[in-house]
């Protein structure tokens, strides 16, 4: 399966995760930054908890600063890498989870107890964030997990099984961030707003009003307000600043354009406007965040 480019970051590659073809999961600890910056995929989802470190995570066309306590959703065949900030002293040490649905089985995911969690997983298939309590007893409960033994032996365990099941419904209870990454190719799909969010990247550049998009998708403007919500768990103006932020971000991190060409190319037309999208989302000013992303280090998270 061909994965396309993102702008600014190049052709993906492909990792290999042999052990989650036969497996139920795998779960490991990460540690160090390597020197490039990995933009990579691979068909398994993953769940990763950042225990220390921090930097910018590329998701996608998503592109976020990454701090102690990040706590991720990705699924699979979504191009990503987490690039560590050049101030960071210390290793950015990282938890990951890599499991493939369709190896766990219809029947399987067609349980009642698996609701919830299968209701997350169709809501993450740009990949998703959590925030506030609850992230930090799952960082535990992963750390605990990838300490248990090596993944041949974690995997056959059904003690480990049952941690796991217990992280799933733990993820389940919490309220998810989306990341607003290209779609990926997960199983679980929703086609009307995968073709919504595909126009809208197709014309990113362009003036695009929620009427615009509504129209497109033959709704009212007020029943396209809700159902966008519902879908995206953000305002639809939201979503457009963050895509329009990460589109700059990329064309930063590429460094073939200045910010003001990056920010004209992404559909910004006031600079001033730009500027506080900018800081809004990312935490930084675009100058600020360029120079984060000169020569970083590369935390690899397969």
């Amino acid at each position: 399966m061909q994965v396309p480019p993102i702008s600014g970051h190049g052709e993906p590659s492909c990792t290999i995760l042999p052990e989650t073809k036969s497996r139920a999961f795998t779960a490991r600890t990460y540690r160090a930054p390597a020197s490039r910056f990995l933009w990579h995929y691979h068909p398994e989802w993953e769940i990763v908890f950042t225990q220390g470190g921090f930097g910018t995570r590329h998701v996608g066309s998503s592109v976020e600063p990454y701090v102690q306590g990040d706590l991720v959703l990705l699924p699979g065949n979504v191009p990503h890498t987490w690039v560590s900030s050049p101030e960071q002293k210390e290793a950015t040490r990282c938890t990951v989870i890599h499991f493939l649905p369709h190896v766990w089985g219809d029947q399987f995911w067609r349980m009642s107890e698996l609701r919830k969690f299968k209701m997350l997983c169709q809501n993450a298939q740009r990949g998703v964030r959590f925030d506030g309590a609850g992230t930090r007893e799952i960082g535990r409960k992963m750390e605990e997990l990838a300490a248990f033994g090596p993944p041949t032996v974690v995997a056959a365990s059904l003690e480990a099984l049952s941690k796991l099941l217990s992280i799933f419904s733990d993820l389940a209870e919490l309220s998810p961030r989306p990341l607003h990454s290209d779609k990926g190719h997960s199983g679980w799909q929703n086609p009307r707003l995968d073709a919504l969010l595909g126009w809208i990247e197709s014309r990113i550049g362009e003036s695009i009003t929620q009427q615009d998009a509504a129209d497109h998708v033959n709704m009212s403007a007020a029943a396209f307000s809700r159902w966008f919500k519902t879908n995206m768990g953000c305002v639809f103006g939201r979503y457009l600043n963050e895509i329009r932020v990460a589109r700059v971000c990329a064309e930063i991190t590429d460094g073939k354009l200045s910010i003001t060409e990056a920010a004209f190319k992404a559909g910004y037309n006031n600079l001033s406007n730009f500027n506080r999208r900018f800081m809004e989302i990312t935490g930084l000013t675009p100058k600020a965040f360029r120079a984060q992303v000169k020569g970083p280090r590369t935390l690899r998270v397969p």
